[in-house]
């Protein structure tokens, strides 16, 4: 039996493929233009840092992509601002007040500023010359927190999260590199986090370091895409497999993944969206593939085009 996210459409199944995997197939014919699959706001995701200023903590929208007008963001980022007393280090910034509000009645939004504010205090402290300080930064309000408020917001999704494919010894292998800075993550977490978060961290860390190389999304400015302004993982998005010739379309409105047939697509069909430049020559293709999928495209086009 299959486990994962369950996949409210007429128009998906989860089933094992061929090669052992699993992949989402049309449950029945399906014609083109057709919204086949909607994955919400991610499970985990950053925006980098330099353009958090730029881009709404709630729906990602990009202060300076050519849809926004001029006459709306004048400076080209955000005016809108949560920064809590106490959390001067970190601040979230939105493209409207109905945004903010919305994220604001989250309580991962609120946390994940707190813990922002607290690990940007500990590198600072760990940059300065000669700091040996072991000390926990200071968490703001975390009085305001509560062990059941933090539980909650993992429990939905988190068994849904350890289901998608765990890349941890495809991506050291591709970089041995890679493990000790997982190592060192993990070990600054645990300098920075306050006490009650510290039991979540070795299991977290690892798992979360574990599927985000191969399972994320790019967040990127618009249909241009010529920013890529960070990256999030969407759970059930990520059963999508690859093809250099893609019968999915994803467009993300918001938080959320739409996927959208670019053709028509017959039952029992395997549905796939496209990893990489589909442009590039299959040379290229095979070998972004390689060093960040970990495997080599075997779709009818590039056999097609390494035998000519």
């Amino acid at each position: 039996m299959l486990t994962g996210p369950n996949f409210e459409s007429d128009y998906v199944e989860l089933r094992t493929t061929q090669y052992g995997g699993r992949s989402l197939f049309a449950a029945r014919d399906i014609p083109a233009g057709t919204r086949v699959h909607s994955s919400p706001g991610p499970f985990a995701h950053v925006i980098y840092k330099d353009y958090r200023r730029e881009v709404c903590a709630q729906c990602f929208a990009y202060a300076a992509s050519d849809s926004v007008p001029v006459k709306a963001v004048q400076s080209r980022v955000w005016s809108i601002k949560c920064n809590p007393e106490g959390l001067q280090a970190s601040a979230a910034w939105f493209c409207s007040e109905d945004c903010k509000k919305t994220w604001e009645k989250d309580e991962t939004g609120p946390l994940q500023l707190q813990l922002d504010a607290a690990l940007t205090k500990a590198l600072v402290a760990s940059r300065r010359k000669g700091s040996k300080s072991t000390n926990t930064p200071s968490f703001g309000s975390a009085d305001d927190l509560t062990q059941d408020a933090i539980d909650q917001a993992w429990k939905n999704s988190w068994t849904h999260f350890l289901h998608v494919q765990n890349n941890e010894l495809a991506n050291v292998r591709e970089g041995q590199h890679i493990l000790s800075a997982h190592l060192r993550i993990y070990a600054f977490l645990c300098n920075a986090l306050p006490r009650y978060l510290l039991q979540y961290t070795p299991t977290t860390v690892r798992e979360v370091l574990a599927r985000d190389t191969g399972n994320a999304f790019g967040i990127w400015d618009g249909d241009r895409r010529d920013e890529m302004l960070g990256w999030g993982i969407w759970i059930s998005a990520s059963y999508f497999n690859h093809s250099c010739s893609p019968n999915i379309r994803k467009v993300r409105q918001g938080r959320t993944l739409h996927f959208e047939t670019g053709r028509a697509v017959s039952a029992g069909e395997e549905l796939c969206i496209s990893y990489v430049d589909t442009d590039q020559p299959v040379e290229q293709r095979q070998k972004d593939l390689e060093s960040s999928w970990f495997f080599r495209c075997g779709c009818s086009r590039c056999n097609t085009e390494s035998r000519a």
